[in-house]
C-alpha cells in the first residue's frame, strides 16, 4: 500500500513539474534583431506578447492583436521568421501553421488552412523565389524525407519531391548529423544523411550523392545550423564551431577560445541561435549566474573566415561515374560538332567549283567511263528526242570542261570512241586531274 501511495505521489509531482517547466519553456515565440542596436524583439503567436531584449534591460512594448484562436500547446517550439514579397512570415515546424506579422498595424494574422500536422518537428526551412520550402523533420514514428513548400494560392503545404533515402524510426543519437543547408547563389539544396552528403538541384530536378562526410561527429553534440553567408553553413555545438563551403568540398574549424561562437544550450527565452548583425553575427547565449538569464555575444564576420581548410567529404564512385559520362558526351558532342563543321566546310569548296550534278558526272567517272546512256541518266534526258538528247550532252559537256580549264587548266572529261565497238563514244576522267580531283570526290 505504502509504495502504491507514493507511486501515485510520484506521478502527481511528475506532471506538476512538467506543467510547471512547460511554462517557462518558450511558447510560439518569432524573433528577429531590432535594426542599429543590439537587441533582439520576441513575440509571442499565442499571445501577442511583445518584449525586446537588450544587453542590459528588457522593454516590454504593446502587444499584438490576434485574428485567430489557437491552443497554446500547439505552438511549444520557436517559429522561423521569413520576409517574402508579401510580408513578414512565421511558419512553425511540426504544426504548418503560418502567420504573418504586421509591425506596423502589430497584428497577427493566420494564413494557412492547414489540417494535418505533427509530421515534421525539427524540419529545415528556408526561402527560394519567394516562396518557403521545407524538409525532413519527424513525427508519427518516422524520420521523413519529403520537401514540401508552401502555397499562398493555396494556403497550405504541398509536395515538391522526395530524398533518395528512405523514411526510418527517427534515431534521435545521430540528429548531429542531420545538416541541411541552401545554396541560393547557386540554387542547390544539400543535405547530410547518416554522414552521406546529398545535393538536390533545382535547376535541374536532380539529386546526387556526392560521398561520405570526413567531419568528425559525435552523438553528444548538437548541432545548430545559421547560414554564415549565401554560399556557407555555421554548425555551432557546445564544444566546436564549424563553417561549411560544400561547394568547394571543405570545412574549417573556427571554435573561438573564449568559446564566443559556441552554443550555450537551448535558451528558454525562444532565442535563435544568432542573427545577422553589420558585419558579424550576434550570439545570444543562456546563462544561470547573470540575473538577466541572458547575455550576447558579438563575433565579427572575420573571425568565420580561416585559411585552415580541411577536406568536408570523400567523392563518390557515382560522382566520378557522373564525371566521365558527363566527359564522354561532351567528346560526342565536340566530335559531332567537328564533323559537321568540317563537312559543311567540304561541301562549300566542292559546291564552289562544280553544281550537284556535275559531281555526280565526276564521280561516275572516276568509277568507269560514261556512256552516252549514263549521261541520258544523270540529266533526266531518257524520255526525250535523239537530237535533244545530243544537244543537252553537248552543252552540259563544254560547261564542265570550260569550268575545268579556270579552275585547273585542264579540260576534265575526255571524248574517246570505245575499242569495242567504234560507232560508241566513251567520257574519260582526264588523267591529269585525277589527283586534283581525288580531294574532292
Amino acid at each position: 500500500m505504502y509504495i502504491k501511495q507514493f507511486t501515485g505521489l510520484s506521478r502527481v509531482l511528475l506532471i506538476l513539474s512538467l506543467t510547471i517547466c512547460k511554462s517557462v519553456i518558450s511558447s510560439g515565440y518569432v524573433t528577429w534583431k531590432v535594426p542599429g542596436f543590439r537587441a533582439i524583439q520576441r513575440v509571442s503567436i499565442a499571445t501577442g506578447e511583445n518584449i525586446v531584449f537588450y544587453e542590459n534591460h528588457i522593454d516590454t512594448l504593446p502587444k499584438y492583436s490576434l485574428n485567430y484562436e489557437i491552443d497554446p500547446s500547439l505552438l511549444d517550439l520557436n517559429g522561423h521568421l521569413f520576409q517574402t514579397n508579401t510580408g513578414l512570415k512565421a511558419f512553425f515546424a511540426g504544426t504548418g501553421k503560418v502567420f504573418q506579422l504586421d509591425t506596423a498595424s502589430l497584428e497577427i494574422k493566420r494564413i494557412d488552412e492547414t489540417v494535418h500536422h505533427g509530421y515534421n518537428f525539427d524540419s529545415y526551412q528556408f526561402v527560394r523565389n519567394d516562396t518557403v520550402f521545407s524538409f525532413g523533420g519527424y513525427g508519427f514514428w518516422i524520420q521523413n524525407n519529403l520537401l514540401t513548400y508552401f502555397s499562398e494560392v493555396r494556403k497550405e503545404w504541398n509536395l515538391y519531391g522526395t530524398a533518395p533515402f528512405e523514411m526510418s524510426a527517427p534515431d534521435f543519437n545521430i540528429r548531429s548529423s542531420e545538416i541541411r543547408f541552401y545554396d541560393r547563389v547557386r540554387d542547390i539544396f544539400y543535405v547530410i544523411h547518416n554522414n552521406e552528403l546529398m545535393e538536390y538541384d533545382f535547376s535541374t530536378k536532380q539529386w546526387r550523392s556526392l560521398g561520405s562526410t570526413l567531419m568528425d561527429y559525435s552523438a553528444r553534440d548538437r548541432y545548430i545550423v545559421h547560414p554564415a553567408s549565401d554560399t556557407t553553413v555555421l554548425l555551432m555545438s557546445t564544444r566546436t564551431a564549424l563553417v561549411l563551403d560544400i561547394y568547394r568540398n571543405r570545412v574549417s574549424n573556427v571554435t573561438m577560445e573564449n568559446g564566443a561562437i559556441l552554443s550555450s544550450g537551448i535558451s528558454p527565452f525562444g532565442f535563435q541561435c544568432a542573427y545577422d548583425a553589420s558585419e558579424g553575427l550576434l550570439l545570444p547565449k543562456y546563462s544561470d549566474k547573470l540575473r538577466s538569464g541572458y547575455y550576447f555575444e558579438f563575433v565579427k564576420n572575420n573571425n568565420l573566415i580561416k585559411a585552415q581548410f580541411t577536406r568536408l567529404y570523400t567523392e563518390s564512385a557515382a560522382g566520378y561515374q557522373s564525371l566521365l559520362t558527363l566527359s564522354f558526351v561532351a567528346f560526342t558532342l565536340c566530335a559531332i560538332f567537328l564533323t559537321v563543321f568540317l563537312r559543311g566546310r567540304y561541301q562549300k569548296r566542292r559546291n564552289a567549283i562544280f553544281d550537284t550534278v556535275q559531281w555526280e558526272v565526276l564521280e561516275r567517272s572516276a568509277a568507269a567511263p560514261l556512256t552516252t546512256y549514263d549521261f541520258n541518266e544523270v540529266l533526266g534526258l531518257t524520255d526525250t528526242s535523239w537530237e535533244v538528247q545530243r544537244r543537252k550532252r553537248s552543252e552540259f559537256i563544254k560547261g564542265l570542261n570550260s569550268l575545268a580549264l579556270q579552275q585547273f587548266g585542264a579540260e576534265v572529261l575526255l571524248r574517246v570512241r570505245s575499242e569495242e565497238d567504234k560507232r560508241q563514244i566513251l567520257y574519260h576522267l582526264n588523267p591529269r586531274l585525277e589527283s586534283a580531283l581525288a580531294r574532292l570526290l
